[in-house]
């Protein structure tokens, strides 16, 4: 049986080994939720623009123009530009039109696009159904957008746009691209096309979303 002195000093001990502990805690560094270690975003602010590159996606069997972007801004308001189809015609000149022609009762939208490549020589239409957004994370939702059959006079059209939330002022934002022209053309040419044509589409969304077009300082892990 302890004595009164060892039960005071045994619960002394154990307030004293608590506020030690919470102690330390506090001075600890205060790590933002904007992660450093976050791969995407930390390749992104080092680069201090936006990035692209060619790939085959993960599930798909064609090559596609991929690019992301840091975005200053919360994922409301990114989605909400990447939302905003009238603008696509903002992304580029070769974008000439943008317009929403219908809506289904599932949600669905379908987008009227028309592009022109070859210095305009040659214009691309096509009819492109994006399905409602998909939240397939907690702050991470994709919007995939797919050329209607026989609406178009080329032979396939795909956009996927990815959002990811990185905290409450950060988003992380992705595009990929795929548009397989009904005439043929060298590999190179679509490649150097959809690569350029998908990072014009981030930028866009960037600068619309954070209102300048320079990627933004991104938080350190060490709160700087």
């Amino acid at each position: 049986m302890l004595r009164p002195s060892g039960m005071r000093r045994r619960l002394f001990g154990s307030a004293a080994m608590t506020f030690l502990v919470a102690a330390g805690l506090a001075l600890l560094p205060a790590v933002s939720s904007a992660d450093s270690r976050d791969p995407d975003a930390a390749r992104i602010a080092a680069a201090k623009r936006s990035l692209e590159w060619n790939w085959t996606p993960p599930g798909r069997a064609e090559r596609y123009g991929h690019a992301e972007t840091l975005i200053h801004a919360p994922l409301d308001v990114v989605r909400g530009r990447v939302l905003d189809f009238s603008h696509y015609t903002d992304i580029s000149a070769h974008f000439k039109m943008s317009r929403i022609i219908a809506y289904g009762a599932d949600h669905t939208t379908d987008v009227f696009i028309r592009i022109g490549v070859l210095h305009d020589i040659v214009t691309l239409w096509d009819v492109t159904r994006f399905s409602p957004i998909r939240e397939v994370a907690p702050g991470l939702e994709v919007l995939e957008g797919r050329m209607l059959p026989g609406r178009g006079n080329v032979r396939d059209m795909n956009a996927v746009w990815t959002m990811r939330a990185l905290d409450d002022e950060w988003t992380l934002l992705k595009f990929d691209l795929l548009l397989k022209p009904g005439l043929p053309a060298p590999q190179f040419i679509v490649d150097e096309t959809l690569r350029d044509a998908a990072r014009d589409a981030v930028d866009l969304i960037h600068f619309r979303a954070q209102g300048t077009r320079k990627i933004d300082s991104w938080p350190q892990s060490d709160g700087s």
